[in-house]
């Protein structure tokens, strides 16, 4: 339990850290950006919600909003449908919701239906004034062609994600950073998405890829990089991802995987969820409690 809250009590003071900074410096606008289920959202969310409790006006701006519709999405090159290319985003609709929420104190923004691939008719009235905080979040947020609707505005520009690997008493990795991404985001795909574990693998190679060509390039960008890794996560993770690899088939193209995520889970031992807070990044990944 010291564990948890150790690690609790430091990502909440990260947290504090950029509302600190952003407070003391009259920065308004915070492009917070990092690859997938490194926690970025929940992060966004965490320094929204500690903006307006001490006392700030705050919009949070998800660029998942602005996706183009379905059939509008750019493709792989084996025609796969690519969902990690800023082209796959309406930019020129989020410059101008943006640009007139700035200039004119309120705009009426887009909401993205994921469900049906497309726009939804309804939208979201933003108001805003110089001193109300802006939080644009998504895995484009540092792209320069979204950053040049922000120009000229004093920005602070955050990188999230799992920077850290565990290690044995040798300096042995048991399991790499981007392997705890994956674990992070099978479970969050089964419990949120209704994702096997088989189909998230084969997203993955994708999500991978879409990182090194249009996310990693940009974090040099970045005025503050925050490590998302919390030490107790893959004791938490042990049951849940073993039952998830147990129940791929076993002729599954994605054996080589497989076997790594479980040699790597063997490393470790079940802990119980309730542990963690209802107020920590880590509830992202978690089994929903109306499930339990």
């Amino acid at each position: 339990m010291q564990e948890v809250s150790r690690a609790e009590a430091e990502y909440r003071g990260k947290i504090a850290q950029v509302c600190d900074q952003a407070i003391r410096d009259g920065i308004y606008i915070l492009l917070i950006t990092g690859p997938s289920a490194s926690g970025k959202t929940t992060s966004a969310k965490m320094i929204a919600d500690e903006l307006t409790a001490r006392g700030q006006k705050v919009n949070r701006i998800s660029l998942d909003n602005f996706y183009k519709n379905v059939e509008e999405l750019p493709r792989w090159s084996d025609g796969y449908q690519n969902y990690e290319a800023v082209e796959g985003l309406d930019i020129s609709c989020f410059e101008e919701m943006v640009q007139r929420l700035l200039r004119e104190g309120h705009a009426n923004f887009p909401i993205f239906d994921f469900t049906t691939g497309r726009r939804a008719a309804e939208t979201i009235n933003l108001t805003c004034d110089p001193h109300t905080f802006l939080i644009i979040e998504g895995i484009h947020a540092l792209n320069p062609l979204i950053f040049k609707s922000v120009e000229g505005f004093s920005c602070m520009k955050i990188y999230i994600s799992v920077h850290s690997d565990f290690v044995d008493g040798q300096g042995n990795i048991l399991l790499c950073a981007r392997d705890l991404r994956l674990i992070r985001r099978v479970i969050r795909d089964f419990y949120y998405r209704s994702t096997l574990a088989e189909d998230t693998f084969k997203m993955w190679d994708y999500v991978l890829r879409g990182e090194d060509l249009y996310i990693r390039p940009f974090r040099k960008y970045a005025d503050l990089h925050i490590n998302s890794t919390h030490n107790y996560e893959p004791y938490l993770y042990h049951d849940e991802m073993v039952r998830m690899l147990l129940a791929c088939t076993p002729d599954s193209p994605y054996t080589p995987i497989i076997q790594r995520m479980m040699a790597a889970s063997s490393h470790f031992f079940h802990m119980a969820s309730e542990l963690v807070p209802d107020s920590s990044l880590i509830q992202e990944f978690l089994k929903p409690k109306s499930w339990k």
